[in-house]
């Protein structure tokens, strides 16, 4: 998984949000990419895995998805399309997979939960 950007300070809250929750759901992408950061809006460029594009915005309003040809940079500026509380509920939106690499995630985490207690 590629973390452009990773090495460098995140401008804003909203900037270290979205890599944040990104990284954290990296077994549903495939890659991303920061496109801008303002204190009030974030912005990047996502590859999910079933090797589609999209740019992904989060504002105080949550997570919004846009085409990648579209160049959400006003923060102001509203996308049209549903605002989702959680980059999880995003994902599981435009992606068919992301339910099944979510699962097996969580199963991994558990099984390793229990192995720690049983050790």
């Amino acid at each position: 998984m590629s973390t452009d950007n990773q090495q460098s300070q995140p401008h804003s809250f909203m900037e270290e949000e979205l890599k944040r929750a990104l990284n954290e759901l990296a077994y549903g992408i495939t890659k991303y990419e920061m496109v801008s950061g303002s204190p009030m809006k974030a912005t990047a460029r996502v590859v999910i895995i079933e090797n589609e594009t999209f740019l992904v915005s989060l504002t105080s309003r949550g997570f919004q998805l846009h085409s990648p040809t579209e160049a959400p940079m006003d923060p102001d500026h509203d996308a049209e399309g549903p605002v989702f509380e959680t980059l999880e509920q995003l994902l599981a939106h435009v992606s068919s997979k992301f339910e099944a690499a979510h699962r097996s995630a969580l199963q991994v985490k558990l099984e390793s939960l229990n192995s720690a207690d049983g050790a």
